[in-house]
């Protein structure tokens, strides 16, 4: 079997997420996969590198697939199946990899970014790809010294929904900090994995702790606290972007 790795962005706004759902459910890995069964005329099992939620994007997410032969350069596959999918997800790489290699199984870091629209009058253009806060109400200094607390390995029940079914919550968190330029606003997370709505949940308790003007060590109590009640609000999905994953 011939081993491909595959990049991709998509527009998560009307996807019910990345993974695969029952017929009529509209997701990316399904997508992709209905391009593949196009060109082999069978269905292929698509690993991604991870799993996001509905409205949520990507810039750089990464999947593999195994297929019994070529029908074309494994540089140009990715030229065959986006001419199979819909315009909201382009494959912007494909190449060959080892036998063993698994986009999630392999991934050692995720990194994601969040975009928060900082200005006067929100853009009709960010509508759907960034979360609105008027201008002047966020201190990002503050929030990457409350940032700073969410660094290490941890137990992340307070950062995840309640419906999350992972077996263990601990992640490992290698950064995470708040950039500004001019009036918008990019949050970079990056972890070993991520549990359902955890990296929306970081974001949100980030901006609404410094709202509140919570004391530095309240992220670390929240965290210790194992409930998700003690955590603050959920950023909405569409300000979300899966960056990239690092093998």
């Amino acid at each position: 079997m011939i081993n491909i790795k595959i990049t991709i962005q998509y527009d998560g706004t009307n996807f019910s997420g990345w993974q695969i759902q029952p017929e009529g459910i509209r997701t990316v890995q399904g997508e992709i996969n209905k391009a593949i069964f196009n060109i082999y005329g069978e269905d292929f099992k698509i690993y991604g590198c991870g799993r996001t939620d509905a409205g949520v994007h990507a810039l750089g997410a990464v999947a593999n697939f195994k297929l019994p032969f070529l029908k074309m350069p494994e540089s140009k596959i990715h030229f065959a199946l986006n001419n199979h999918l819909p315009r909201d997800i382009r494959i912007i790489k494909s190449e060959l990899v080892d036998d063993d290699f698994n986009a999630r199984a392999s991934c050692k870091w995720r990194e994601y970014i969040y975009l928060v629209s900082n200005g006067e009058v929100f853009s009709p253009f960010f509508d759907k790809y960034a979360w609105f806060y008027r201008k002047s109400t966020i201190n990002e200094k503050l929030i990457n010294e409350y940032a700073k607390e969410f660094l290490g390995e941890h137990d992340f029940t307070s950062f995840c929904a309640s419906t999350d079914e992972n077996d263990t919550k601990n992640r490992r968190i290698e950064r995470v900090y708040c950039v500004r330029r001019k009036d918008d606003l990019y949050f970079v997370v990056r972890g070993n994995a991520f549990l359902h709505n955890m990296v929306r949940i970081m974001v949100g308790t980030l901006i609404e702790a410094q709202h509140q003007n919570l004391e530095i060590g309240s992220i670390r109590e929240m965290i210790l606290a194992k409930d998700r009640t003690k955590a603050l609000v959920t950023a909405p999905a569409h300000g979300l972007y899966f960056r990239k994953a690092c093998f």
